[in-house]
């Protein structure tokens, strides 16, 4: 299976120790998922990482045939973060999902055939200044109207938001903003892995 993974920061594998070359040098959320798969099904797994960080929904419908033209079997969509907190305002809901919509489109015009996850981002630090997690939310919600034939959703956002009723934001960031830390990169492995392989690929 050729899977492409496709998003801003969190997706490029920001705070990951791996990604900072520390120990323990735990691989990033993606590389984790391809191995969970890969280990569940006995079956090679192509994985691209085309994700930049500090790029937003838009810039992806821009960069778009970057993915198209690896002919991927399922491509993971995981923008959000800087969508609700950007320099020049958020995003409305409108646009991101258009924004969606407009990279999955490009994608099927080369592989019919393609299948997606779209990950609900995790939320960012509430103190922080720019922290909009009530917009992400509402990017989940919206996300959620488009789950159908060959479209799944990572529901991230309710993750943290259960995760952060039992822990301080600092326990689950590598940045302690918008990055998630070794631990907060497995579980967006663990999530996407499941909606995948069940428990049978969990590590």
């Amino acid at each position: 299976m050729k899977l492409v993974l496709f998003g801003d920061s969190i997706s490029a594998g920001c705070n990951a120790s791996k990604w900072a070359n520390t120990p323990p040098l735990q691989p990033a959320y993606g590389e984790l998922l391809a191995t969970n798969l890969a280990q569940a099904y006995g079956s090679a797994i192509s994985f691209r990482n085309l994700s930049e960080g500090g790029q937003t929904s838009g810039w992806g419908v821009e960069h778009i045939d970057r993915v198209a033209a690896e002919k991927p079997d399922l491509v993971i969509l995981a923008w959000g973060m800087n969508d609700s907190t950007g320099e020049e305002g958020t995003c409305p809901v409108e646009t991101f999902v258009a924004n969606l919509e407009a990279q999955m489109a490009a994608v099927r015009k080369a592989q019919p055939q393609a299948e997606f996850i779209l990950v609900a981002s995790m939320l960012p630090n509430a103190e922080w200044r720019k922290a909009n997690p009530g917009t992400l939310l509402l990017y989940r919600d919206a996300m959620r109207k488009l789950v159908g034939a060959g479209v799944a959703l990572a529901d991230l956002s309710a993750v943290w938001e259960a995760l952060l009723a039992r822990k301080s934001y600092l326990d689950l960031t590598g940045n302690g903003v918008n990055h998630p830390n070794d631990f907060g990169h497995r579980i967006y492995a663990e999530v996407l892995t499941a909606l995948l392989a069940g428990s049978s690929g969990s590590k």
